[in-house]
């Protein structure tokens, strides 16, 4: 038990992150295909906050030189993320998911080592499915939110620049491409795909500088991105984004029957486990000719093709607007929704709020004697403050 202890508390680590993981048995020995005991005890150390090899290696209690080489083959690894600030490279721990787990596939590169991790990790996940969407009910909310197809709005509607896929590319200064975890997933375990393009994922600003000083993404320009979002139109595919208004970081393309957000709610029948658009489907039966169409492009049974019948769920309807722009007859529309989740002002606001909601679900932080969870404890103490204020 004592050889397992790095590794367990990187678990609970991860499990302080604002999107949570188990610490089950099938999590932990999944990590040890990634981190080595030293790598797992850095990083189970680790404060919150982006921290330089020198405080990271006062919290290890070793010679700085030493844990800073260990960090650069951890970020070799994909295992960590960086900056520079000032002349001093900073490191910081990321989610698992998504981050850690991501970033190992997203190069496109299929390795032995890959092919393990990514078998654990699926087969923790089909091991302890129970527990793992347990967690996902505690964030309270989702970092991600899927914004309509750009042509499924009519122009006569205001649409805001957040919910724009184009305005938020065109807002963006620095842009990376990179391949797609879950179809990359999908074809390392050799399972049935889709035949949507791999290269098609999107990072923005600081995000993407990252992935492109560590080679996970592909430096390209904004052009280049409007052609990838075109091309993710042309398949049918719903634009996923960060649940806030500023401060975008990705958006990915997703497909109902790769995509880790789209499939837990195809497969396991749960509510979307990302915030919805502001707009939802409205249905003319008036003018729906039953083709079938529609119900072929929703990526999530909203709408179905029984018996040449065309049915419409309004509950599953997440307000993508892939059925509108295939809808030969002009009998879907998306209009404003009711009833929605405000996005967070900015990406720094969404993860403190997250936070927030995991602390109010009952997070708890059973190693905080240690001397990283310090830091953790001040955080979540502040966030609790912020909250009733």
């Amino acid at each position: 038990m004592a050889l397992d202890l790095a590794h367990r508390l990187l678990a609970y680590r991860f499990n302080m992150s604002y999107v949570p993981v188990p610490v089950v048995p099938e999590f932990i020995d999944m990590l040890k295909v990634l981190y080595t005991r030293e790598e797992a005890w850095i990083a189970a150390l680790m404060p919150p906050a982006f921290a330089s090899a020198k405080t990271i290696a006062k919290l290890r209690r070793k010679d700085a030189g030493v844990v800073d080489k260990t960090l650069q083959e951890m970020l070799k690894k994909r295992l960590l993320m960086e900056y520079t600030d000032r002349g001093v490279q900073k490191f910081s721990l990321p989610p698992f998911v998504p981050g850690v787990a991501e970033f190992q596939l997203m190069t496109g590169e299929i390795t032995p080592e890959l092919v393990e991790f990514t078998r654990k990790f699926h087969d923790a996940f089909n091991a302890k499915q129970n527990v793992f969407l347990e967690k996902l009910s505690e964030m309270g909310s989702s970092f991600g939110r899927v914004i309509p197809v750009n042509e499924s709005v009519s122009s006569t509607q205001h649409v805001l620049a957040y919910e724009d896929a184009r305005s938020i590319i065109k807002d963006a200064r620095t842009f990376s491409i990179s391949h797609c975890y879950c179809r990359m997933a999908k074809d390392v375990l050799n399972e049935k795909s889709c035949k949507a393009p791999r290269d098609i994922c999107m990072s923005f600003d600081f995000a993407a500088e990252f992935l492109i000083r560590n080679k996970i993404g592909k430096e390209v320009d904004c052009d280049t991105m409007l052609r990838k979002l075109d091309l993710a139109e042309k398949h049918n595919l719903v634009h996923v984004t960060d649940n806030a208004q500023s401060g975008f970081s990705f958006m990915c393309h997703c497909c109902g029957c790769c995509c880790g957000f789209l499939t837990s709610l195809n497969v396991f029948n749960l509510k979307p486990p990302l915030v919805m658009s502001s707009w939802i489907i409205e249905w003319d039966v008036d003018k729906c000719d039953h083709c079938g169409k529609c119900s072929r492009a929703c990526q999530l049974g909203a709408l179905s093709w029984v018996n040449k019948n065309t049915l419409y769920n309004e509950e599953r309807c997440i307000g993508c607007g892939v059925c509108v722009s295939v809808c030969p007859n002009g009998a879907l529309r998306l209009v404003p929704r009711k009833e929605w989740e405000e996005p967070s002002p900015t990406y720094g606001d969404m993860v403190m709020d997250m936070m927030a909601n995991r602390l109010r679900s009952g997070l708890k932080l059973p190693v905080k004697k240690l001397p990283g969870h310090k830091y953790m404890a001040r955080m979540t103490n502040e966030i609790l403050r912020l909250d009733k204020e």
